[in-house]
């Protein structure tokens, strides 16, 4: 898939999913008691990967599961837990977002749930991770149908998904970086009726999220060599419902916090449609520490939306 076509792609999906909001099926909408249910199975999960007393795996699955790539019985995906749960005695892992509960673009009958979740085998080793568990509501009850990651299904589809990216963000140490959108009000889905921000995720528990205002998650793409100080870049391009125009941000992580590297400036999806991160921010040679941006502008005499090439200066934390 072409990255260009990324941001139409989620733009349009997100746009049917939210037709409706809430509605899972043309006979079925999520009441009140299934977002319960879905959080109370949530918590289910979570208690017996910490080996929470009277914790039951037997009632989170439906008969076959979705399990990182692989479809596999229920019993065999809590027979494989259970066998890392005793081979690695000190693992734990907390939730530590609010749950986004949406309907499945792809399925008639399937809600994906997404949420971050710190876990490691120490707690001062632990990482983030953008977790997802998809379900359906079976006579039983809700019940999980997938249980994957965003980073596990980033590294299985490096061609074609570009949800979480990879770098040295603070020049040093890789890790992955990944943004998730919600209603600031409700921590829910967005809607065109309501307000929606984006926020900005790493992997190293210790650098903490930051919030984009005005935002719709698109794609992201890392740019490296912007400068001689090692950090590679995160380069966000954020959707929105309407207008050609879009905001760009650049990221980096700087003293153990992300650091917008430079002012957002405009991209015009129709003239820019095929423009990468590397085609919009280059490194300026003439002048270290700054950077040549190409971005959307509208000429008030000609009438028409046209580029034009600015100067920008790094942010460096002293």
């Amino acid at each position: 898939m072409k990255q260009s076509l990324l941001p139409f792609i989620h733009g349009l999906t997100t746009l049917l999913l939210c037709l409706g909001a809430f509605s899972v099926h043309a006979d079925i909408t999520l009441t009140a008691s299934d977002e319960q249910q879905i959080n109370a199975l949530v918590d289910r999960w979570n208690d017996v990967l910490n080996r929470a007393e009277n914790a039951r795996p037997q009632s989170l699955y439906a008969e076959n599961v979705e399990w990182f790539g692989k479809t596999l019985p229920a019993q065999q995906v809590i027979a494989n837990s259970q066998a890392f749960l005793a081979k690695n005695k000190e693992y734990q892992q907390r939730i530590v977002s609010t749950l986004n509960i949406q309907p499945v673009s792809e399925s008639d009958d399937r809600v994906m749930v997404r949420f971050v979740k710190s876990a490691g085998l120490e707690t001062f080793k632990e990482k983030n991770y953008p977790a997802e568990l998809q379900m359906r509501k079976t006579p039983a009850g809700w019940r999980i149908v997938s249980e994957t990651d965003a980073i596990t299904r980033a590294n299985q589809n490096k061609d074609v998904y570009a949800g979480v990216i990879k770098g040295k963000f603070d020049g040093k140490n890789s890790s992955y970086a990944w943004m998730s959108d919600a209603d600031p009000r409700t921590g829910g889905m967005c809607t065109e009726e309501s307000d929606c921000d984006c926020t900005l995720w790493n992997s190293d528990p210790h650098v903490k999220p930051v919030k984009i205002s005005q935002c719709l998650v698109g794609h992201m793409e890392m740019l490296s060599g912007l400068d001689d100080s090692g950090r590679d870049r995160v380069v966000a391009f954020p959707e929105w419902w309407t207008s050609a125009m879009r905001v760009v941000y650049v990221y980096d992580i700087q003293q153990k916090q992300w650091i917008k590297t430079m002012s957002g400036f405009s991209m015009n999806i129709n003239l820019q449609e095929a423009a990468s991160a590397a085609d919009l921010v280059k490194r300026d040679p003439q002048h270290p520490g700054k950077v040549k941006v190409t971005q959307a502008t509208f000429d008030e005499a000609a009438e028409e939306a046209t580029t034009e090439v600015v100067s920008q200066t790094l942010l460096t934390l002293k």
